[in-house]
């Protein structure tokens, strides 16, 4: 899993909370709660309990909750087994467990076209 490479989690937004606008870290963060808005950082973990309904730009990102929106990640997407995507997915590296669900568009981009946020 990609987070073995991150030192900590730099943000935590825990499952009583409800944020409607935009995130933006140069960190890892993970979401336990629900964000509606644009997320932006590192790396980003969407915890079993964590929903996103929005634009997410990142490097990486592991779903183990509820994602409604464009995920642009320059090096990978993992949906986990309880992890459910409804939107369009951009990035090099797109891996989904048994039983994880997707429904929408992917595309499978070279690093040029995900770093100019195409």
């Amino acid at each position: 899993m990609f987070f073995k490479k991150q030192q900590k989690m730099g943000t935590v937004i825990g499952a009583e909370t409800f944020i409607n606008g935009e995130i933006t870290s140069n960190s890892s963060v993970r979401i336990d709660g629900t964000v509606e808005g644009t997320v932006k950082a590192d790396w980003i973990s969407v915890g079993d309990s964590g929903k996103i309904t929005g634009n997410i730009v990142c490097r990486g990102i592991i779903i183990g909750g509820n994602v409604n929106g464009i995920i642009n990640a320059s090096e990978i997407i993992t949906i986990t087994h309880k992890g459910s995507v409804t939107g369009e997915i951009y990035t090099l590296k797109l891996s989904i467990e048994e039983g994880g669900k997707f429904e929408g568009k992917s595309c499978i981009q070279d690093s040029t076209l995900l770093s100019e946020g195409k």
